[in-house]
């Protein structure tokens, strides 16, 4: 990543913090220290005009191709493509307001979804800052986008574990010591995003190496099936959320798998069902699940 150096003055110290603005994507250059090409990722970042991808639509998308070494460093920006699309709606002012899209900026403007599918092929996987938002809204779009893998930088990196306080972007970015004057702008927001998995965490690694490992990591959808009304507000309590099907259910990570599986079974009086997801299925769109095959619940007269 290139690098600028500051004066003595602006280093900043104990008191003082410096922040830097972002390399343009078009003039990255890549670490001296790094490997051979490993993956290609394409990083994504929608702006859309509310946030239910049945009924909300994308006005605006942009995707930078990149190229990683096997530790994640970025060793190249192949490519920043963006367009604006008009939905069937007009805008409403908060979003005009938050992101600056108005209805003159988007008129007549059309997204071709064959043509980012065909973009999009070239990649080994999909990365968003929120893939949960992203990836299910493009799936609306662009069917295709529901079977790649998806990294998700905001939940598969564990920002608290290496020294970050809390898990917005342009949060994550100025505790980097980078900054970018302009967000809520696709492009600019996915130049933000590369800049920040290309930051090298207090371990050594870069963020785009966390977050790769953390899309690869186990991961389960505990479902609970058949759950008593009674006992939905302690799921709910507990982070379980009602799918399209009507499904409680909620994301279990590796780490929380066997206390995840006491605690339903203390409350319950059984296990839930549990679904494995890989990084293919783990974000897609809850309507879009595979049918999972469900054995005869096992009946427990125990609170």
């Amino acid at each position: 990543m290139k690098r600028l150096t500051a004066p003595a003055v602006l280093q900043g110290d104990d008191h003082t913090r410096v922040l830097r603005r972002i390399s343009p994507l078009q003039e990255w250059q890549p670490p001296t220290y790094a490997g051979p090409p490993f993956m290609k990722i394409a990083v994504i970042d929608l702006e859309t005009d509310g946030i239910d991808p049945q009924y909300n639509e994308i006005i605006e998308i942009a995707v930078a191709m990149i190229v990683i070494d096997r530790q994640g460093r970025i060793l190249e920006v192949e490519s920043l493509k963006s367009g604006l699309q008009q939905p069937s709606r007009p805008i409403d002012p908060q979003i005009e307001k938050i992101t600056g899209i108005t209805d003159a900026m988007v008129a007549g403007k059309r997204i071709a979804p064959q043509k980012i599918a065909e973009h999009l092929r070239a990649a080994d996987a999909c990365l968003a800052f929120h893939s949960a938002f992203d990836c299910r809204h493009l799936e609306e779009l662009v069917p295709e986008v529901g079977e790649m893998p998806w990294i998700c930088a905001m939940a598969d990196v564990d920002w608290h574990a290496l020294g970050f306080d809390g898990r917005a972007q342009g949060d994550l970015l100025m505790q980097a010591g980078l900054f970018n004057p302009i967000a809520h702008r696709a492009a600019d927001d996915v130049a933000s995003l590369v800049n920040l998995l290309a930051h090298e965490c207090r371990d050594g690694r870069t963020v785009m190496a966390h977050a790769l490992a953390g899309a690869r990591s186990p991961s389960w959808r505990f479902e609970a099936s058949d759950l008593p009304h009674r006992l939905q507000k302690d799921a709910y309590r507990r982070g379980y959320r009602r799918s399209y099907h009507g499904v409680f259910h909620k994301l279990v990570r590796e780490t929380d798998h066997d206390a995840e599986i006491a605690w339903y079974r203390e409350l319950v009086g059984r296990e839930p069902t549990i679904v494995a997801l890989d990084w293919t299925a783990r974000y897609r769109a809850d309507w879009t699940w595979e049918p999972v095959e469900r054995e005869v619940p096992v009946v427990s007269w125990r609170r």
